[in-house]
């Protein structure tokens, strides 16, 4: 799909609060608490489980062992979702989408075609690109002139910047579902722009997302950089690290599963694509792609993360061996961490002042969230906070090097 323009949104920090507590021998972990359940009920571990839709199809995905409550439906995966899509509004019987970055709309075209009109109310399809580029260059006539005879269930407008949809449209438009399948910027980019590009489209699809919606976002194997990518998944550092990118904007990724490209493609979707570069055009290699599904934080309806983001920070501090406990330590990160964080803390090093005796012991925190979209400014909140409240004489006996 052809890449929308890159824009930077800001997202204001979200307060957050810590809940249950085990600990081992020399490290303590956090467990957190969803609110109206107890310690002992927390679901933990991931594993693939049957489940089925509204309309009595099995498939596969992925849901945390015990259950999440909730099963988590897909509207892009295959044919077969679409088809048996159930409504994410508990206020409305059908639900809205809006696909972002066509190229030549036969994905519009496909899902307009498989997709349940008892459960979609409307299909809004955009492209970056004038509708004289998507006719001449992406060949998309063909396809826009049957979206046009679906009116007024199918609208299509162009033009649309998928970063900044909240400037394209009006403040009142919203979608149940906003889908952006294969997004790339123009050409062969480094990995940094298409992080940019997945942030901002982000940012802009929770000021457009309805209460309760869903955000999919369609990549090739190995670019998301989650387990879904499977023996495909590279570092971090060599992907496009979707699920960081969703969580600044305060999503949370809740599921993904494999792109089923071969029964797309009996629909007439073909996957477009300038990838290597303005004129010259390669398609993506949509074979074993992922789905990947976010919802807003608070609004998880049950589903947790199966992939927690974790972010490590070292707090160093000199201690009194005579007054500092660890329990205390433990006891400050878990209030100054909230609930919805799971800690873990471990002892780094401990070094003795030959000079005068004193003691220095420095402890990493690792923080993560099922529940939350804890992005990498919040959990440097959080260290900071934590550093407060020792310098704040919270924790007996210790002292901030």
């Amino acid at each position: 799909m052809p890449a929308a323009a890159v824009a930077l949104l800001k997202f204001p920090l979200v307060g957050v609060h810590m809940g249950g507590l085990v600990c081992a021998p020399g490290r303590f972990r956090s467990l957190p608490v969803a609110p109206g359940r107890s310690r002992h009920s927390s679901s933990r571990g991931v594993q693939l489980v049957k489940t089925t839709t509204a309309a009595g199809c099995g498939r596969l995905c992925f849901s945390c062992a015990g259950g999440r409550g909730e099963e988590v439906a897909f509207l892009t995966r295959s044919p077969n979702d679409a088809n048996c899509y159930s409504a994410r509004a508990p206020s409305r019987s059908r639900s809205s989408v809006l696909l972002c970055g066509e190229g030549d709309f036969s994905f519009a075209r496909a899902l307009a075609s498989v997709g349940n009109p008892n459960m979609l109310e409307r299909l809004t399809a955009t492209s970056l690109e004038p509708v004289e580029d998507i006719e001449a260059q992406w060949g998309g006539l063909e396809n826009l002139e049957a979206l046009r005879k679906l009116t007024p269930f199918v609208e299509v407008f162009h033009g649309i910047d998928a970063t900044a949809l909240d400037v394209c449209f009006s403040k009142r438009r919203q979608w149940d579902v906003i889908v952006f399948m294969f997004p790339h910027i123009a050409g062969k980019g480094k990995i940094s722009l298409n992080r940019r590009l997945l942030e901002g489209f982000f940012r802009a699809s929770e000021k457009v997302l309805s209460p309760g919606g869903t955000v999919e976002v369609t990549l090739v194997a190995g670019q998301g950089g989650t387990a879904g990518d499977g023996s495909l998944q590279r570092d971090s550092g060599n992907s496009w690290q979707v699920a960081t990118q969703a969580c600044e904007a305060g999503l949370v990724l809740v599921d993904f599963a494999v792109f089923d490209s071969a029964s797309w493609a009996k629909t007439g979707y073909q996957s477009r694509g300038n990838w290597r570069g303005l004129t010259q055009e390669k398609s993506f290699q949509v074979k074993n792609s992922v789905v990947h599904l976010f919802r807003r934080e608070g609004e998880l309806g049950g589903a947790t993360c199966p992939e927690p983001l974790r972010h490590q920070r070292d707090v160093s501090v000199w201690v009194n061996p005579g007054t500092f406990s660890e329990l205390t330590l433990q006891r400050v990160v878990q209030e100054t961490s909230g609930s919805g964080v799971e800690v873990d803390i471990f002892l780094v090093e401990e070094w003795r002042d030959p000079t005068d005796g004193k003691i220095s012991r420095t402890y990493r925190v690792t923080y993560s969230s099922t529940l939350l979209a804890l992005s990498r400014i919040r959990a440097n909140v959080l260290q900071l906070t934590l550093r407060d409240a020792i310098e704040g004489g919270s924790v007996i006996g210790a002292l901030l090097r």
